[in-house]
Parts: C-alpha cells; structure tokens; sequence
C-alpha cells in the first residue's frame, strides 16, 4: 500500500530549500564548493559571485575553486570541479528529440543534419580549437569556422559574420568540453574545463539536486529548470531514486524519499540576504511560491536587467540594484514594506558584504524607490 502524502505548508517547502541553497545560515571559508549544490549562474558575469557571498563566509578570490562552464539551458554556471560530471553529463541527450531541446532555436536553421549530429560535430571542434590552450571569444568563434562546414554556421546581425548559433555552442558544456577561463574586458576567454570524475547515472544525480534545492516539484518543473525535453526530464525523473508524494497546500508534488521529514522540519529562516535577480534560489520554476504576488514576479522576473530580490526571515521583502559610485557600492533598496531597524542594520552588512564582489572597497546602502 502506497504510503499516505505528506502534508506541508509554502512556509516549510520554502525553509526547505532556504536550508538546501545554505540561505538560512552561512558557509564557512572553506566550504564554497557546497554552496554550489545547484551551480551559481553567472549571468550577467558576476552573478555567481553574489551568490556565493550570500551563501558563505569567503572573499571573491575563493570564485577560483570552482569551474565556470555552460550547462543547464546553455547559461553558465560556477560549480565544484567534482560535480563537473553531474552539470556536463548528467544533460546528455538521449534521443533527437531531447536534442533538440538542448540546442534550442539552433536546431530550426540546421539544414540536412539532425540535433544530435549537429551537437556531435560542434563539440568536436570546439575541443579541437581549445586544446593546445585558451582563446578569446573571438579567435574562438574564427577557430570554430575554420573546423566546421557552412551548414552548420548561422548568420548573426549583431556582428555581422557567420558563426555557430549561440544556444549550440553553449550546449557542447555538456559534452565536457568548454569552460569560461577568464575575461578579456566584458567578452569571455574560454579554454577546456577539468576532466570531471566519472559517474554512474550523472542524470540521476542531477535530478537528486534538483529536488533538493526545488522540491517538492514535478517533472515539468525539471524540465523547464535544465532546459530538456520533457520526455528527458520524465526519464530522469524515473532513476532519481525513491521519491514520496507531497501535498503543498492542495497542489500535488514529489520530494526525495530520505527528505520526507526534513520537509515538516525546516523553520522560517531568521536571515537577511541580498540575492542576484538570477539567483540560485530564483531559478525555480514555480515562482508563484516564493513570489505569490503576480505583479511582483512580472518586476522581478523581466526578459532583461531585471532587480535583484531582498531576502527577509524568510520571504521577498524588497528589491535591490547597485551601481559603483568611484570605490564604494552604493546599494538601492526599495522595501516592499516595513523594514526592522535590525533588518535595516543586515542590510548594511550586506551591502559591505558583496562589495569586494562588485570591485568595490566598501559598500553602502540606500533606501529608496526604485
């Protein structure tokens, strides 16, 4: 007989993974590959840095412990070099279709070569244009031209040449292929990652991450996270391992089985954090979770530039941007309601908190409308 949901509460789903994404207390110094149990993704370049500070208790030259390469829907992603398996091979295709998924739009211009082909022969020449060393973007894009036929080459306005589609290009992270090395100005240098430990069902393990940092969630939920089709997701789904059936306030979702208590468990953190508008945290699908108010979510989830969010004990209290203002880090808040003093006073500390981060020497807050 199937065992009975478990019953929980926004309020606990959310102290769950407050706990998972280490929000509701810090890291130490040395615990910054922990803190990337789902990746830290760097978009815009220096996101990932303002994650981690949120997470733990280390300086920005700690950045350097983790590996920066393209993984869930192309976007970059700053993880532990021994979870290079999970966020690389952990999304391989099993079928054209799931290929597709992966390379996004690319797929719609491919003239006679089918997804899977296309991912096979980019990623191909993208190691064979990294591996005697790094390149800058561009003499990376001319390495791939040179390696690759016209077919498989788009025509990009913004620059005015042919170059691989951006969404194939970035899919060959999952193939271990390409990390982000370093930057010259504001455009990438990229160059081959570490050679990641070999797993035995890297996909199952990332599903694993998955509902530890979201659940309980759904596998539509997965799929829309890592970019896959949904089919790919259900498969994945199915090897994570025993799963149990949640009731989140009347909507019907699976947790990790070895999570069935610590979803009743977690308390409404008392903690204050800055998060990137794409934070970690932020990057689940089921907004209306953290975020009930539909008018907030359009403010913070926009197509472009949208704010960074204000963590309160708990829940979205505010929205923040920053600007560098010579050596300091002037930190705009707008509060949704009415701050604390405390709250007030660990806004402060944030602020000076994520300043090095920005390449500021201090760090100073500002309460105003957005």
């Amino acid at each position: 007989m199937a065992r009975p949901a478990v019953h929980v509460t926004r309020e606990q789903v959310l102290g769950f993974r407050f706990g998972h994404h280490h929000l509701a207390e810090r890291l130490g110094p040395d615990e910054a590959q922990a803190a990337a149990i789902v990746g830290l993704q760097d978009t815009p370049p220096g996101s990932a840095g303002l994650a981690l500070a949120a997470r733990a208790d280390v300086t920005p030259e700690v950045l350097d412990e983790l590996v920066l390469v393209p993984s869930v829907r192309g976007a970059p992603l700053a993880i532990a070099e021994q979870d290079l398996g999970v966020f690389t091979a952990g999304l391989e295709p099993p079928d054209e279709e799931a290929a597709k998924a992966l390379v996004g739009n690319a797929w719609k211009s491919l003239d006679g070569i089918t997804a899977m082909e296309a991912l096979d022969r980019v990623s191909e020449a993208v190691y064979e244009s990294l591996r005697d060393g790094p390149r800058p973007r561009d003499e990376f894009h001319q390495a791939l031209r040179e390696r690759l036929p016209h077919a498989l080459l788009w025509w990009c306005k913004g620059c005015g040449s042919y170059h691989v589609h951006p969404s194939l290009w970035r899919a060959t992270g999952i193939r271990g292929v390409l990390a982000i090395v370093g930057r010259e100005g504001r455009s990438a240098v990229f160059g081959l990652p570490p050679k990641g430990a070999t797993l035995g069902d890297p996909g199952a393990e990332l599903t694993r991450r998955f509902l530890r940092a979201y659940g309980p969630a759904r596998p539509k939920l997965l799929a829309d996270w890592a970019g896959l089709a949904t089919s790919h997701a259900k498969a994945l789904w199915e090897r994570a391992g025993p799963l149990v059936s949640v009731d989140v306030d009347g909507t019907k979702a699976w947790a990790l089985a070895a999570d069935r208590s610590a979803l009743t468990n977690h308390a409404r953190p008392d903690s204050v954090r800055l998060l990137a508008n794409l934070d970690p945290l932020n990057a689940g699908r089921d907004r209306e979770l953290l975020v009930p108010d539909v008018g907030l979510r359009k403010r913070i989830w926009t197509a472009l530039g949208g704010p960074g969010t204000v963590l309160v004990s708990g829940e979205v209290a505010g929205l923040w941007r920053s600007a560098k203002r010579g050596k300091r880090l002037l930190v705009t808040v707008e509060p949704l309601d009415k701050l604390t003093t405390s709250a007030k006073d660990e806004l402060a500390a944030e602020a000076e908190r994520i300043a090095p981060f920005r390449g500021a020497d201090a760090g100073e807050l500002r309460l105003a409308t957005l």
